[in-house]
């Protein structure tokens, strides 16, 4: 059995996270740590308390899952570990490249494993997106957008200091899309650009991706969309590889379908029910530190994810001044 403590009890945790460590075989929630002893205990921990360290102390926690606001990911992370911990961090992982460096070393040192809990690559969906995606030819165009209507002005999303921001909350799931479905390539960027709302953040941003065989690629995250919508979409030289239905927000209860029209003009269209990516992602992690076999995101797909993100960010902000 491996141990799980988390360390935040947020919405994530509350959600999708503790109902995944409750349902999965190999793992058990030992301890959960919240400023609001309220909040852990409604993660049904077998012990709950108000001081992240103790997490940290217990020597049965095997694995520490961190859902705290995006700027406290780096250090967390890094406390984790130098107490011997596996870790299992929020999206994003870190807010630079250099943070992950920062992170891979720590795991390194310790001789733990660390991965960025981006949850919908574990469901099948993606996994089989990511296959099929490999026989495109060169001159793929790929569109993928993420934009909500966000209300909730109080939260850390909204504050850049801590890391918020359409870009950094949404982003990584755009951004990790494209890039697997180019075998983590790098792009160049064509161009980017944002909306900076009052507190400072971009409350949307939209970017132009292109590689060297042709492929090209266009995101945008949204906090302020009149109505939501997610686009995972693949064009190809007579192929198509579509995600509809929530590619990156499906839960439990969703029946989402892939659907692929061949070069031979033939569509497959596969239904997905009932698939808990939480539980997958949990159960892959509680295999691997436990030396069995499993998937887990590796870190250099973290730092290619996170560079790519700055970069983006980067040629938004040159083109304000």
């Amino acid at each position: 059995m491996v141990n799980w403590g988390f360390i935040g009890a947020g919405h994530a945790a509350r959600v999708a996270m503790a109902p995944a460590v409750h349902q999965s075989r190999p793992s058990t929630l030992r301890i959960a740590a919240a400023r609001d002893l309220r909040r852990a205990e409604a993660l049904s921990p077998q012990r709950q308390s108000t001081d992240y360290e103790d997490v940290l102390a217990d020597d049965a926690v095997d694995v520490v899952y961190i859902s705290l606001s995006n700027e406290s990911h780096l250090a967390w992370c890094i406390k984790a570990l130098e107490a011997g911990k596996h870790v299992l961090c929020e999206k994003p992982l870190a807010l630079s490249a250099a943070q992950v460096d920062r992170i891979a070393q720590a795991a390194d040192r310790a001789d733990r494993t660390v991965s960025e809990a981006m949850w919908y690559r574990w469901h099948p969906r993606m996994r089989s997106a990511e296959r099929i995606a490999r026989s495109f030819g060169d001159g793929t165009h790929i569109d993928a957008t993420f934009a909500v209507h966000r209300t909730d002005h109080g939260n850390y999303r909204w504050d850049p200091a801590r890391g918020g921001g359409a870009l950094h909350d949404l982003g990584g799931y755009v951004l990790s899309a494209v890039l697997a479905m180019n075998g983590w390539r790098v792009p160049r960027i064509l161009s980017s650009a944002r909306v900076v709302g009052p507190t400072g953040i971009d409350t949307s941003t939209t970017a132009s991706l292109a590689w060297d065989n042709g492929t090209t690629a266009t995101i945008h995250v949204s906090f302020t969309a009149e109505h939501p919508r997610e686009v995972l979409d693949l064009r190809g030289d007579g192929e198509r590889l579509t995600l509809p239905d929530w590619p990156f927000s499906a839960m439990a209860q969703d029946t989402v379908r892939l659907v692929h029209r061949g070069t031979s003009g033939r569509e497959t269209v596969t239904e997905y029910s009932d698939i808990n990516a939480y539980r997958l992602m949990v159960d892959d992690f509680s295999r691997v530190v436990s030396g069995d076999s499993g998937w887990v995101m590796p870190l250099a797909e973290s730092r290619a994810l996170a560079a790519l993100s700055e970069a983006v960010a980067r040629e938004a902000s040159c083109k304000e001044n």
